[in-house]
């Protein structure tokens, strides 16, 4: 299991200058943003000029993109806004396909008007549901079409938000092109916390053979949950490491959450629990 980080980690809009700082840090695996390439996250389309400027740096470099990010906000209250991004997944898939990347990201979305990242009580509407496979039915045409992979994670915040609810969805859709990105750090709200074996083991059980991918982030609890680099939390890395190994995930390990600053302790800490 080789350790990697989201390019996002490095802010910088230049792709050669973004894998000199990566791989300076010893990592050569990462979930891909074009931000870092100085494209828009999410394009409506793209040159083949920049598909072929990405493809020769990932080469040069020796990087493997594991993932590219194409989150959008899958039951955005916007109905536009729904439609166009699952167009621009269309761009995205094709960009994977074509650089040989074998996971497109996605966000199951959330019905506050303000942020897919922010909760909202209409997520738990039969509606919002129907939108979410709509969306997903869309989308879909877009991977099995150029044979990526779909990778959705629970979050607290999205209507895909348990283990039971992502195998729901999973079960529902039914297609061999969507899949789990894992991240433990999601799995818990505040009163779980104390019973954190169960719960990761609970969402192995659920997911464990559906993992495309697995991040690497950490979490800390002072009254509120909050998000905090790897090594620097509370969650049983062992544990949820030794999870993924029983599972039989082998692919990369991907940090997030941290600054580019945070990256050498972070993968000191991951090498000595891998």
């Amino acid at each position: 299991m080789e350790i990697g980080v989201f390019s996002k980690t490095y802010e910088t809009s230049d792709l050669r200058d973004t894998y000199r700082r990566m791989t300076g840090q010893g990592i050569y695996h990462t979930q891909f943003n074009l931000a870092n390439a100085g494209l828009a996250t999410l394009p409506e389309n793209i040159r083949d000029e920049d598909i072929e400027h990405i493809r020769k740096l990932t080469e040069e470099f020796g990087i493997t993109i594991d993932a590219i990010t194409g989150t959008f906000n899958m039951i955005d209250p916007d109905e536009e806004a729904r439609r166009k991004g699952c167009g621009q997944l269309a761009v995205q898939c094709r960009i994977a396909r074509e650089l040989n990347i074998p996971v497109v990201t996605l966000c199951t979305g959330s019905k506050n008007p303000e942020s897919k990242w922010k909760w909202h009580d209409d997520n738990l509407k039969r509606s919002s549901w129907d939108d979410l496979m709509r969306s997903t039915e869309a989308v879909l045409k877009y991977a099995e079409d150029n044979h990526v992979y779909l990778g959705v994670e629970t979050e607290a915040s999205n209507i895909v938000n348990t283990p039971a609810r992502a195998r729901k969805y999973l079960d529902t859709v039914g297609s061999p092109w969507l899949k789990i990105i894992m991240d433990g750090a999601n799995l818990f709200r505040p009163r779980q916390v104390p019973d954190m074996k169960n719960v990761l083991s609970e969402a192995f059980d659920l997911l464990g053979g559906d993992i495309v991918l697995a991040h690497a982030k950490d979490f800390s609890l002072d009254g509120t949950l909050s998000f905090v680099a790897v090594g620097q939390g509370i969650l049983d890395f062992p544990y949820y490491i030794g999870l993924l190994k029983k599972s039989g995930y082998d692919g990369a390990l991907i940090m997030h959450g941290l600054s580019e600053q945070q990256v050498p302790e972070s993968m000191r800490f991951l090498e000595g629990m891998l």
